[in-house]
C-alpha cells in the first residue's frame, strides 16, 4: 500500500476509491491526520481540488522530500499556493469564449488511451468543467492535453529534475469526469494506478508545449493569504479552508477587502468576538465546522450573527437548520426558454438592495425549512426558501443559503456568482452596520 488518497472534503471519496482502498491498493488518509512521516512512508500522493493548500503549504519541505525520492503525485484543481518550486500560479483563460474549451491531446499519456475526449469535454453539452485555464507548465514539464485552439495546457506532466514526477489536473477532480459515459471509474482507477508508478510518457516527448506567457491567459492575481484585525467595532470573520476557490473569494482583488480577519476555522473559538459576523464560506468541508459547533453556538448565544452559505452542511453545526438537498441541474440553461424558477422574495429587504433575479440564478442544490418568524429572501419555483434570515431562533442572527457563490466566483465559472457577492457583501455591511 504506497498510494495516499488525501481526503479534504466532508464527504467520502468514490466507490472506486474505496473499493481500492478495501484491496489494499492505497491508503485514505484525513488531512487533518496527513504528517510528513506519513507521507514519506508512501510513494504516491492523490489530492482533490479541496485541498488544504494552506496546510500543505507548511508540509512544503516534506513534500520536496516526498518527490525527491521518486514520489508520484496527482493534483487536481488550481495551484494558487505554489507548494512545489518551479510551479507557478493558476492562471485562467482571459474572456474565453465556447471554442477555447475544445479539448485535445498534445502528448499521448496511458490515463487516457482509448478515451475520446470529446467525452471529457463537457458534461451533458455543457464545457468548462473539465477546465477553464492552467496551472502553467514548470520547465521541463510536458502537455498531456490541451484547451482551444492555442492548447492552454490543462493537463500536464513533470519529471522534476530533482525527482519524482507531478500530473497537474487543473480542474474539476478528473476522477469525477465523464459520469455521463461511465469513464470517471476508470479515470479513478488509472489515476490510482499513476500514482503507484504505473506508466507515463515512454519515450519523454520533444513537444513540450506553450509556457504562459505566450497563451491567451489572464494575469496572475496576488493573495495576501491570513488577515487579522484586532481593532475595536463590527468585524466579518472568515474561516478559510484553504481551497483555491477560498483562497481566491477570500483574499482575491473583487472580494478581499471585505473581510476583516481571515483565519483557519480552528482558530474561531479563539478569535470571534460578540459583535462579529461569522462568514463560512461556501463549500467549507463540515467536518472542520462540526467540530467548532459549541464555539459558534456560543458567538449566537451571545447576539452574533452567523452568514453561512452553500454546501457547507450548515444543519451539522447550526441549530433550527432543516434542510433538504436535491439533485444539481447543472444544463437547465441550454434551452432558451428555460427559467429556473428563482425568485427574489423580499425585495426590499436591505441585503436584496439592487439584486436581480439573474444575481441570484445560477443552480441549485437544495432548500431549507426556516422556522416560522424567519424571512425567506430567495425562493426556489415551489416557494421554497434557498437564502433566509433568522433572528428568532436564537439571541443572535443567522443569515443561510444554499446557493454557493464563492466556489464558482473562485473557479472563474458562472458572472451571476461573481455579481451576486459584489451586491451582497456590501448590502450586508451595510444593513448590520445602521
Amino acid at each position: 500500500m504506497s498510494v495516499i488518497y488525501l481526503q479534504s472534503a466532508y464527504d467520502g471519496p468514490s466507490e472506486t476509491v474505496r473499493r481500492a482502498a478495501a484491496q489494499g491498493k492505497l491508503k485514505i488518509v484525513s488531512q487533518s491526520e496527513l504528517t510528513p512521516d506519513i507521507l514519506l512512508a508512501h510513494s504516491g500522493l492523490i489530492t482533490g481540488n479541496q485541498l488544504d493548500q494552506n496546510a500543505m503549504l507548511a508540509m512544503k519541505g516534506a513534500l520536496a522530500a516526498f518527490l525527491d525520492a521518486g514520489g508520484q503525485w496527482f493534483f487536481n484543481g488550481h495551484m494558487l499556493r505554489p507548494l512545489v518550486d518551479g510551479m507557478a500560479q493558476y492562471r485562467p483563460i482571459a474572456a474565453p469564449t465556447r471554442a477555447d474549451f475544445v479539448l485535445s491531446s498534445v502528448n499521448a499519456h496511458p490515463i487516457f488511451q482509448g478515451i475520446d475526449l470529446k467525452k471529457l469535454e463537457t458534461n451533458r453539452g455543457v464545457a468548462g468543467f473539465y477546465g477553464r485555464g492552467c496551472n502553467p507548465l514548470p520547465e521541463g514539464a510536458v502537455a498531456v492535453n490541451g484547451l482551444g485552439e492555442t492548447l492552454v495546457p490543462v493537463d500536464w506532466v513533470w519529471a522534476r529534475p530533482g525527482g519524482g514526477r507531478i500530473f497537474s489536473h487543473s480542474g474539476n477532480d478528473l476522477g469525477s469526469i465523464g459520469l455521463e459515459w461511465d469513464l470517471a471509474p476508470e479515470l479513478s482507477r488509472r489515476i490510482i494506478d499513476w500514482a503507484d508508478g504505473g506508466a507515463c510518457l515512454d519515450p519523454w516527448p520533444h513537444t513540450a508545449g506553450r509556457a504562459g506567457d505566450d497563451l491567451p491567459l489572464a494575469g496572475a492575481e496576488r493573495y495576501g493569504g491570513g488577515k487579522s484585525f484586532a481593532g475595536a467595532g463590527k468585524r466579518i470573520v472568515a474561516p478559510s479552508s484553504g481551497t483555491y476557490y477560498h483562497i481566491r473569494s477570500l483574499e482575491g482583488p473583487g472580494c478581499g477587502k471585505a473581510f476583516d480577519v481571515i483565519c483557519a476555522p480552528e482558530a474561531l473559538g479563539e478569535t470571534l468576538r460578540p459583535n462579529d459576523v461569522l462568514w463560512v464560506p461556501c463549500r467549507t468541508p463540515a467536518q472542520r465546522m462540526i467540530a467548532l459547533k459549541e464555539a459558534v453556538a456560543r458567538h449566537l448565544e451571545a447576539g452574533g450573527t452567523v452568514v453561512a452559505l452553500g454546501e457547507s452542511r450548515s444543519d451539522l453545526w447550526l441549530p433550527a437548520i432543516r434542510f433538504t438537498g436535491t439533485p444539481t441541474n447543472w444544463w437547465w440553461w441550454l434551452d432558451p426558454a428555460a427559467d429556473l424558477g428563482v425568485s427574489i422574495a423580499a425585495p426590499d429587504h436591505p441585503l436584496m438592495a439592487g439584486m436581480e433575479k439573474k444575481d441570484v440564478t445560477w443552480h441549485l442544490h437544495g432548500w431549507f425549512q426556516p422556522p416560522e418568524g424567519a424571512t425567506a429572501l430567495v425562493t426556489d419555483r415551489e416557494g421554497r426558501a434557498i437564502l433566509y434570515e433568522d433572528t428568532v431562533s436564537t439571541p443572535g442572527r443567522m443569515i443561510i443559503s444554499s446557493l454557493d457563490p464563492m466556489y464558482h466566483h473562485g473557479s472563474h465559472f458562472m458572472p451571476a456568482t461573481t455579481r451576486f457577492l459584489y451586491r451582497f457583501i456590501p448590502n450586508l455591511k451595510a444593513y448590520l452596520d445602521a
